[in-house]
C-alpha cells in the first residue's frame, strides 16, 4: 500500500511503538503467557497472548480479573520471564536503525510510546543501542488510559511539541493502530503477530511488511 502524498511534507514527528515494532519481543511475551498459563489455571492461554498484544498493564489486570485468577501475580510472572529472556535474546526488527537515522537527518522529532514499564523500555533501548535516537520516551504508566485509547500518542506528540496530525505513528498491534488513528496521527502499520483489520487498508497511512519498505515509500514522498 502506498502512502498518500497529501500532508507528508508537513511531518514533524515520528512516534514508534516498541515491542513487535522496533524490537522482536512479542514472541517472548507469547511464550510467557502460554508457558505460565497452567500455573494460573489456563490449559491453553494462546488467546491471552493475542488479546494482550499492545495493551496496558491495567487492561491486562482488568481482563484477567474476569477469569478470577491472581491477575497481578500472573502479570508479574510474565514480566519477569520477559525481562530475563530479553537480556539474552533481544533483537532489532529489520529497518529500525535506517528509519531512525533518516528521521534524525531530517530534523524530525522521534519518540517511543510503549505499553511496557518505563524502566524496561529504557533498559531495552540501551541494550540494542538505539536509545540515543529518541528525544522522548512515554510509557502507558504515565497516561490515564492505555492503548487503544489515544492518550499515549497525544502525550508523545505534546512532548515533541508537534501537532498530532503532523506525526507519523508506527505500530504493529491492532490496539496500537486504533490508538494512533484516534490520536489523529498519520498511522502506519507494520504487522507482527496480528494481521491488519480490513478497515486499516482505508484508514491507515500505509501497511507494510517491514520498516525497510515503509522507509522507501517515505523517502520517495519526502525526498
Amino acid at each position: 500500500m502506498n502512502l498518500v502524498k497529501e500532508g507528508i511534507q508537513m511531518i514533524q514527528g515520528a512516534i514508534f511503538d516498541l515491542d513487535g515494532l522496533l524490537l522482536d519481543t512479542e514472541r517472548i511475551y507469547e511464550d510467557a503467557w502460554i508457558k505460565l498459563g497452567p500455573k494460573y489455571g489456563f490449559k491453553d492461554s494462546t488467546f491471552l497472548a493475542e488479546a494482550f498484544c499492545g495493551v496496558s498493564e491495567d487492561t491486562v489486570v482488568r481482563t484477567l480479573n474476569e477469569y478470577h485468577v491472581d491477575a497481578k501475580g500472573y502479570l508479574k510472572d510474565v514480566l519477569n520471564y520477559v525481562s530475563e529472556h530479553e537480556l539474552t535474546d533481544l533483537q532489532l526488527k529489520p529497518g529500525v536503525k535506517e528509519i531512525l537515522s533518516f528521521f534524525q537527518s531530517k530534523g524530525i522529532g522521534r519518540a517511543v510510546a510503549s505499553s511496557s514499564p518505563k524502566q524496561l523500555i529504557l533498559r531495552n533501548l540501551k541494550i540494542v543501542g538505539i536509545d540515543s535516537y529518541f528525544d522522548e520516551i512515554v510509557s502507558a504508566q504515565e497516561v490515564e488510559h492505555g492503548k487503544p485509547a489515544p492518550d499515549i500518542f497525544l502525550e508523545a506528540a505534546h512532548r515533541l511539541c508537534v501537532d498530532p496530525k503532523h506525526c507519523f505513528v508506527f505500530e504493529d498491534a491492532i490496539n496500537g493502530v486504533h490508538a494512533g488513528l484516534s490520536a489523529g496521527c498519520k498511522t502506519i502499520m507494520i504487522p507482527d503477530m496480528l494481521k491488519p483489520e480490513k478497515e486499516f487498508y482505508q484508514t491507515t497511512y500505509g501497511i507494510f511488511d517491514n520498516l525497510h519498505v515503509a522507509l522507501n515509500q517515505i523517502k520517495s514522498m519526502m525526498g
